[in-house]
């Protein structure tokens, strides 16, 4: 099965503009069924979601020694499995039979080992019961390439938002269409959405008249198309605040053109949830 690219990915989570919205669509059906691309996704958005709602500026602290601890006996551990031990201080013959074998795994070349270094009763026993409060029942490999594959999607997502706040437009600009967004169930106007033209192409921004309630989700725009039966997702919004999309002249042309404020759920689903607060359509 042929997977999407990170940046089809990207812009499924959070709305980049760069893919085509039939590209868009392929990838977002592809995601329905693939539970590893909709962890992806779900991740990106979480991150993005997180780096959207926190503060401008970030004061750092020094990590306190009990963090350094954990961190050097998380190192301490890696080193017993550089020795031929697994994290739980076990020889290879003593594994659980679901951990994989050299039968299973593809051959690699030589790696070059140092002298094992001896070790303790009482070190191991120290190095397990730290490892214990790390994992509760998984194994210390498993830990690492989990942290790696989130740092990995936190790293994308936040390289991507950081750009787009770095080439964001100094100068104001005059909006080429605009819509107030008002509630579905009352049709109070709470805020406005406008698709502005800059020397990089389309953005449309969104701002709202006062703070949206994402209960314990995050909000998410979305453009829906005059069809009634396509969308595809722009980005995430910070409760209260004022946000800025690119988008492409082909989702205008193509019939994108109804601005959608929903709140999402952690849930891991990239599809609109039904939950829409905000709704208004732009002039054609």
């Amino acid at each position: 099965m042929s997977h999407p690219t990170e940046d089809e990915l990207v812009d499924l989570a959070v709305g980049d503009g760069t893919v085509s919205p039939s590209v868009s669509a392929s990838v977002s059906a592809h995601v329905d069924g693939c539970d590893t691309c909709a962890a992806t996704v779900a991740e990106l958005r979480h991150t993005a979601a997180l780096v959207a709602a926190a503060p401008p500026s970030v004061t750092w602290q020094a990590p306190t020694d009990a963090v350094w601890g954990r961190i050097t006996d998380h190192l301490s551990t890696e080193e017993l499995d550089a020795d031929g031990l697994d994290a739980d201080g076990l020889d290879a013959d003593e594994l659980d039979a679901d951990e994989p074998t050299s039968d299973d795994l593809p051959p690699a070349a030589p790696a070059r080992r140092e002298p094992a270094t001896p070790h303790t009763d009482d070190e191991l026993e120290r190095r397990r019961a730290g490892r214990h409060e790390r994992d509760r029942g998984g194994r210390g490999r498993r830990l690492s390439v989990g942290w790696g594959a989130g740092l990995a999607a936190a790293s994308l997502a936040i390289g991507l938002l950081a750009g787009r706040a770095i080439w964001q437009p100094d100068t104001p600009v005059q909006p080429v269409a605009q819509v107030a967004l008002s509630t579905l169930d009352t049709k109070q106007d709470e805020g406005k959405a406008a698709v502005v033209r800059s020397a990089d192409g389309l953005d449309l921004t969104v701002a709202t008249s006062k703070p949206l309630d994402a209960g314990d989700g995050y909000l998410e725009v979305w453009l829906l198309n005059s069809d009634g039966k396509r969308m595809v997702s722009v980005g995430v919004l910070a409760p209260g605040d004022k946000a800025s999309f690119p988008i492409s002249q082909t989702l205008i042309d193509e019939g994108y053109v109804i601005v959608d404020i929903s709140r999402e759920k952690f849930d891991g689903s990239p599809a609109h949830s039904g939950d829409s607060l905000l709704r208004g359509k732009l002039p054609a």
